[in-house]
């Protein structure tokens, strides 16, 4: 296959990185800032790009020097949190530009390299349902993903057969995850029915699945322990 993974040296993107790098693969890996994050490939035919996802100019660029694509995910999140009445114009774009119109622009131009019965993944998150004291401009960008994949599924299925769904994610032990304090994991353990965090092979059971299905359309699959319905 051949696969995006827009947000390459993220949490989520070295996880899906290291899964697919095997020879059968080959992936186009992107940044914007930290390249030396991005997971070392092994095995798969690789190219390394680097892209400001809320640039049109440079996600365009991007894409035109792409062929074609069996699989897209976009795997981008970023946080400026802060409670409403204390937050500026900068803290709501930054997050809204990196995490939502980021999405929209790799759609708005992936979608032409698409090969029929391709696959796009966009990942959300749990706190699109439960909410965030501070993080309102996050949980906003995360609700508007899943929104647009539901309606950018459907025009995908009416111009050629391309499916579109989502992955809202709760609380793992890889990326944002790792790095919150032993006091703020304590308290969200206490809400998580399992009482844990997820491990990452979790998530890759799901992308495989999505992967797999020539049936599932405009859906977002929850994985978060319980902690949400």
């Amino acid at each position: 296959m051949k696969i995006m993974i827009v947000g390459a040296s993220g949490g989520i993107g070295r996880l899906l990185t290291k899964h697919y790098d095997t020879k059968e693969n080959e992936l186009f890996l992107t940044y914007n800032t930290s390249r030396k994050n991005i997971y070392p490939v092994k095995d798969a035919k690789y190219t390394i790009l680097k892209c400001d996802f809320t640039k049109k100019q440079e996600v365009e660029k991007t894409y035109s020097n792409i062929q074609s694509l069996n699989v897209i995910f976009n795997a981008l999140g970023t946080i400026a949190n802060n409670l409403i009445y204390r937050m500026e114009e900068e803290e709501w774009d930054v997050v809204v530009n990196s995490n939502l119109k980021a999405v929209f622009l790799s759609c708005r131009y992936g979608y032409e390299k698409m090969a029929e019965g391709g696959h796009i993944i966009n990942f959300s998150s749990v706190l699109n349902k439960m909410g965030m004291i501070g993080a309102t401009n996050y949980v906003s960008s995360k609700g508007g993903i899943e929104a647009f994949t539901r309606s950018f599924a459907l025009e995908c299925l009416h111009n050629s057969k391309i499916f579109v769904n989502a992955v809202a994610l709760g609380y793992f032990k890889i990326g944002m995850g790792l790095n919150l304090s032993e006091k703020i994991i304590k308290i969200i353990k206490e809400k998580i029915p399992l009482k844990e965090f997820g491990e990452p092979e979790e998530i890759i059971k799901v992308v495989d699945y999505i992967i797999s299905s020539k049936y599932l359309v405009g859906q977002t699959i929850n994985i978060n322990g319980g902690l949400t319905f």
